[in-house]
């Protein structure tokens, strides 16, 4: 729960035992940053028929529940592979707070891109965010399970070793959240799910490589592109498949 979004909780926790249970992040975690945002952009949209502000409120929803955890890790990973250094100096661009040109313009591109494909599912906000969060939580850990041990012990590592023990149950979770896409948007969430997978497992592996394995950031990269693209998925196969 506190690595998925910004929800307290209270007590002291073993990060690798809670890391076992990475799985039922894919059913447990959408209903709280997909279906509550969609649910905000669903009602401001049936107020005041104004597409960017319904769109634009369901996206800072979503953004402060993941407390921007997820969308700082995109942007560092972006930073990094602007090096054309060693791993080792990717790796450090990485650890550093400070954020480039490029990252600030892949965020301000992102947050476009996400808008703009919510803004043309106004009708569809809660369905489609419920479904994008469902996809992103499964890209994320599906990831996981081709992940490579990166060259440091943090928190990329601990979900690697721990998704790679739990390989079962993350499929199955996966294919639990595979149908509930389907019973929400059939055909076109079936496709969306499957298209961004590929895209995303297939990018995942290409990045780890430039970074030295499955570092923490990498996967709050895969987690907010991967929400984008189904996203504009979604939207794009609404279209062509109305």
């Amino acid at each position: 729960m506190t690595f998925f979004t910004v929800i307290p909780i209270g007590g002291s926790h073993d990060v690798s035992k809670a890391f076992e249970f990475v799985w039922a992040s894919i059913l447990i975690i959408p209903p709280i940053t997909g279906l509550i945002p969609g649910l905000v952009g669903y009602y401001v949209w049936d107020i005041t028929r104004n597409g960017l502000l319904s769109a634009s409120m369901a996206y800072a929803s979503l953004l402060l529940l993941t407390g921007f955890n997820h969308i700082d890790g995109f942007s560092d990973v972006v930073d990094a592979l602007m090096v054309r250094g060693s791993v080792e100096e990717r790796i450090k661009v990485l650890k550093d707070p400070h954020r480039g040109s490029a990252a600030i313009a892949a965020v301000v591109l992102l947050v476009i891109l996400t808008i703009s494909a919510l803004m043309g599912l106004t009708s569809r906000m809660w369905q489609s965010l419920f479904i994008a969060e469902i996809i992103s939580k499964s890209s994320c850990c599906l990831s996981a399970l081709v992940g490579r041990e990166p060259p440091y012990r943090g928190l990329g590592w601990q979900l690697t070793i721990n998704a790679k023990r739990n390989a079962s149950p993350i499929i199955a979770s996966s294919l639990v959240g595979l149908v509930i896409t389907y019973v929400l948007s059939g055909l076109i969430g079936l496709l969306s799910f499957i298209l961004t997978m590929v895209i995303c497992i297939f990018m995942f592996i290409v990045i780890q490589g430039k970074l030295g394995g499955a570092v923490g950031d990498l996967y709050g990269f895969t987690l907010e592109v991967s929400r984008t693209i189904s996203l504009m998925l979604i939207y794009l196969l609404y279209i062509i498949m109305p």
